[in-house]
This record gives structure tokens, sequence and C-alpha cells, in this order.
């Protein structure tokens, strides 16, 4: 590998480790309910974009490139889209769900792969297939033995692969994509704080509190701009085996560090699912290095 690879991979594990880390900076709200931290967190992210977008500017004495009509108006869907995906994530830690919560993570890379196949028409491999039938047979095994529809692994992986391939068909920077995201969720985040009485009460509560919510902004930002750093130097097999990294460390805080519920069923659902991941990966690999090596 070359230095910048090696940058990127560093890069790349800083970015999915905070990411994974995360459910113990929203557990540290958990006095605070899940609609309200999402809207805080809408506006400080927007401030966090809004003061490095500033930064870039001085520092590079020129203007940040806006978004044009169509991308602009894709990226306004997708705003839509993560703010789901954060008001989900954040109710399922406080409810007690991570370790579902990381399911959805884990599921992600299969969902992308079946929304190239509905949006985009590509044509899937036929271990693609394999593992994307290990996946909803999983599904499937969970629904009925727990008797209940995993919708929040599914309603994360979808709102998160919806929102990756709206950045695909529509590539923008990091940060001008984040800030016309955030910028659509601003009004309803700041409606929401403001007719809520108790809402702003959050930031005259404990000094603890008031930290972590005005660091919520760079707390979603970071990783974001780290991930974006690291796929512009790195391979994407070598991306693909890191995003794995972000909902194993969930799981293991949802089952070892806040002792939620991880019985017999589950673990056979999961396990059909994780095999699925197994061959998606193994697949992914190989086609990429076959891919080099064709290159070469």
């Amino acid at each position: 590998m070359t230095d910048q690879e090696i940058r990127g991979v560093w890069i790349g594990l800083s970015g999915y480790i905070l990411w994974g880390l995360s459910p113990i900076f929203w557990k540290a709200l958990n006095q605070v309910e899940a609609m309200d931290i999402v809207s805080w967190r809408v506006i400080c992210t927007f401030v966090f974009v809004a003061a490095c977008n500033l930064l870039l500017r001085f520092t590079r004495r020129g203007k940040v490139t806006p978004l044009p009509f169509l991308r602009n108006k894709l990226s306004m869907l997708g705003g839509g889209l993560i703010g789901l995906n954060w008001g989900i994530f954040v109710w399922a830690v406080e409810s007690e769900r991570v370790v579902e919560a990381s399911l959805g993570y884990f599921m992600n890379p299969l969902m992308n792969v079946f929304l190239g196949v509905v949006f985009l028409g590509e044509a899937l491999r036929k271990a693609q297939w394999l593992a994307v039938t290990f996946a909803a047979a999983g599904v499937l095994w969970l629904t009925i033995s727990l008797n209940a529809f995993p919708w929040v692994s599914l309603t994360l992986a979808i709102s998160f692969a919806l929102y990756g391939l709206i950045r695909k068909v529509a590539p923008a920077s990091p940060l001008e994509g984040l800030r016309v995201e955030t910028s659509v969720l601003l009004i309803p985040a700041v409606a929401f704080v403001l007719l809520r009485g108790n809402a702003s009460e959050n930031l005259t509560s404990d000094t603890a509190t008031v930290i972590l919510i005005l660091l919520s902004g760079a707390v979603t930002g970071i990783p974001l701009l780290l991930f974006a750093s690291s796929a512009k130097r790195i391979p994407l097999s070598i991306l693909g085996i890191l995003q794995y990294i972000t909902p194993t460390i969930q799981f293991l805080l949802g089952v070892f560090a806040y002792n939620e519920t991880f019985d017999s069923n589950r673990l056979i659902g999961y396990s059909i699912i994780w095999s699925g991941l197994v061959i998606f990966a193994l697949d992914s690999f190989r086609f990429a290095s076959n891919q080099t090596s064709h290159v070469e």
C-alpha cells in the first residue's frame, strides 16, 4: 500500500470507530428526549458545518461552490432521509435497542446492492444474490421467532442506503452536501425547539448536558468528514471491509456494556444475516482483486 492509502486507512478507521462509539455519547444524553436531541443535533450540526465552510473560505480565500439546482433538490431529499436516520438511531439508543440498531448497519451494504439493482439497473453476481437471500431469510426468521418485525433495523438500513444512493447520483463535497441537508432540517428543528416549551430548558440544565448538546454537531460532522477524506484515498474494497467496524462496535456495546437481550432466536437470525455478509465481503474482495489484476 502507498503512504496515501495507509493514511486513508487510518483516517477511515478513525471515522468508523467514532461512529461505532457514538451510542456512548447519545446514552449520556439519556435524560433528554429523543426528539429534543435530534432537533438540537440538527441545529448544532448546521452551526458546525457553517463554521467549517467559513474556515474553508478563509484558508483558501475562495468561495464554496454551490450545488446545481438538481443536486440541490436531491440533497434536500437526502436531508429528510438522514434526519429520519438520526431520529430512529437516537431513539433506539435511548430505548435500549442498540443491538437492533447495529443490525441495520450490518445490513446496509446488502441494502446498497439491492437499491443498485432497483434504481440503477445494476446486475448482481450469484454470490451477491445469495448474500441478499441470506439477509432476507434472517429478517424473516427474526420476524417469526420474535413475533415482531425488526422495523428499527430495516428503517436504519433503508434510510441510510437511500441517502447513499442520493449521494452517488448527485455527488457533492461532504461539507456542501451536509450544509444543504441540515438547512432543510433547520427550520423544522428550530420550530420544534421554540414550540416545545421544555426543549429549550435543555440549554439551561446542568453544565454537562449543555456541553454534550453543543458538541453534538461536531460528533455528527467529524466522522462524516473523516469518511469522505478516507474514501478519496483508499480503494472501495478496503472501505467496504472497514464499514463493518461501526456495527460491530455498536453490537458489542449493546450486548456487553448495556446488557441488552440477545437470546438464541436473535443469535440464529443474526447469524444467518452475518453469513450473508461473509459471502458478500469475500465476493467483493475477490471481485476487486480480479479487477486489479486485469488492470495490471
